[in-house]
């Protein structure tokens, strides 16, 4: 994890980086800066017999600046806000590095429109194109993700674009992810851990995904992903990694849904590994949606996830996840959620369930 002296020093560096006098004003400058924020509050009742089962907290936080050096290049800066779990700082409130990238735009061919490449701490391929249907990250970290599987962002380098020119607008309603008339892609490669881990090893990972509007004229809203990654665990004993991902997804105004499924071995945090630090085989499948049937901007979830062991031939972990939200229309939420967990464990199977009050405050 950074320091929090070496994340003052980068925020230094990058903040007179920002400002240096191109050929705009001091006051130009800032005036062209952008900043947004977002953070997760939440009330959690957890019906189990642990310490601290009932208690108010801070789940996440981000705060971004933007600035545009040229009509090509682009700076973005987020911190990941955060509390920390463990060690000496136990409860004390962090500043992580989340994305810290130089993005370039790069002209536009007779397929590949709107393509760029982000090199430093960079978005990667799958959780980025997922978090752009599921709104709600504020309920759970996406299924790769909350696993450590897959990171959403990391050290390394993203080429990222969209196949065809932009959907009609009126083809767009409900669409929040690339609209490319044909889809989109994106591909990397990146040190592997994650933009929260220290690199253990020395090999880098490759990440890629392809999705594809197969009737964009009929049913635009309909997407069909592969997802890709081959790389090594991020421990020093480097456990072989690799993944392949088939997902769904429908965007429209009224609802929204995301159906996936994988298989591979071991995993990019190097976690899923047994005593010898062999890789474990694991497949799975994740389900959300998000139902939009009444007048007033009230979203209704439902997500399920299902963690399995290949090797063993049984599950690992299942989640059930239904939450009731009020939407404002920046995307800030109040959200009613339950969740019920069940982890197959050496003395039986243990549930729980978990009662929360979210707020995500968005500006």
């Amino acid at each position: 994890m950074i320091s929090m002296y070496s994340t003052f020093k980068t925020i230094g560096v990058f903040a007179l980086f920002l400002f240096l006098p191109v050929t705009l004003s001091a006051q130009s400058a800032v005036n062209d800066l952008g900043f947004s924020g977002q953070f997760f509050f939440s009330y959690e009742r957890t019906f189990e017999n642990i310490d601290v089962n009932n208690e108010f907290q801070l789940k996440r936080g981000y705060i971004t600046f933007r600035r545009d050096i040229s009509d090509r290049v682009k700076i973005r800066f987020t911190q990941d806000v955060t509390v920390d779990q463990e060690g000496d700082g136990e409860g004390d409130i962090e500043l992580r590095l989340k994305y810290a990238l130089v993005n370039i735009a790069l002209n536009d061919s007779r397929l590949i429109k709107n393509s760029s490449i982000e090199f430093g701490v960079v978005n990667r391929p799958w959780i980025d194109f997922e978090q752009d249907i599921n709104d709600f990250r504020s309920q759970r970290s996406m299924f790769l993700d909350y696993y450590n599987i897959l990171s959403s962002a990391d050290y390394g380098i993203t080429y990222a674009g969209q196949l065809g020119e932009d959907l009609p607008e009126s083809a767009q309603a409900g669409i929040r992810s690339a609209p490319g008339r044909y889809g989109s892609f994106s591909i990397g490669v990146y040190n592997g851990g994650g933009y929260a881990a220290l690199e253990k090893n020395n090999n880098k990972l490759i990440e890629g995904r392809l999705s594809i509007r197969p009737v964009p004229d009929l049913l635009p809203a309909f997407q069909t992903t592969v997802v890709g990654a081959l790389g090594k665990g991020n421990i020093p004993e480097s456990p072989d990694f690799s993944l392949g991902a088939l997902a769904l997804s429908y965007e429209t105004n009224t609802w929204i849904g995301i159906l996936q499924g994988f298989t591979g071995i071991g995993d990019g945090a190097g976690s899923f590994v047994d005593q010898s630090f062999e890789p474990i085989g694991l497949i799975g499948w994740s389900a959300f949606s998000e139902f939009k049937p009444f007048e007033l901007p009230v979203s209704l979830t439902l997500r399920y996830d299902e963690l399995n062991n290949r090797d063993q031939s049984e599950w690992h972990t299942r989640k059930f996840v239904t939450g009731l939200a009020y939407v404002f229309s920046n995307r800030s939420k109040i959200i009613l959620d339950y969740d019920r967990s069940w982890y197959n464990e050496i003395d039986g199977t243990r549930a729980v369930d978990t009662i929360e009050i979210i707020t995500e405050v968005r500006f």
